[in-house]
């Protein structure tokens, strides 16, 4: 049995995957399913890592590799099942896989719809 312990101020901070607001208020996007959102949310965590480590294309576009496999490991779901919210996410436009031949993963581009409120980059003003 695993031993939990209250969260406290004191407490280190956790280790999270933030799911975006608009996931969860756009009308739009209300019909994907939960296993879909965690699955976008996992890949906006990885993006995160590969635009830190610099992992961008010359056009400014992060795209990342999530195979099917790893989303079955993440979400413990099947094979079916994985494949079936991967192509949810797709449909709904929030993805872009590109097949790249046989054995090799997809590469993925994660879209976001155009009126969603992000936080925007604060600018420092290096000459004051």
């Amino acid at each position: 049995m695993k031993i939990f312990c209250k969260f406290t101020t004191d407490s280190p901070a956790a280790s999270y995957v933030p799911l975006p607001r608009f996931l969860l208020q756009d009308e739009t996007l209300c019909e994907i399913s939960n296993d879909a959102k965690v699955l976008y949310a996992l890949l906006l965590d990885r993006a995160s890592i590969s635009r830190q480590n610099g992992y961008v294309e010359p056009d400014g576009t992060i795209r990342l590799y999530f195979t099917v496999e790893q989303a079955q490991a993440k979400l413990h779901r099947s094979r079916q099942s994985a494949t079936r919210i991967f192509r949810e996410l797709e449909y709904s436009g929030l993805i872009v896989r590109r097949k790249q031949g046989l054995g090799k993963p997809a590469l993925i581009t994660l879209n976001y719809p155009a009126d969603a409120k992000l936080i925007a980059k604060e600018e420092t003003n290096a000459q004051t």
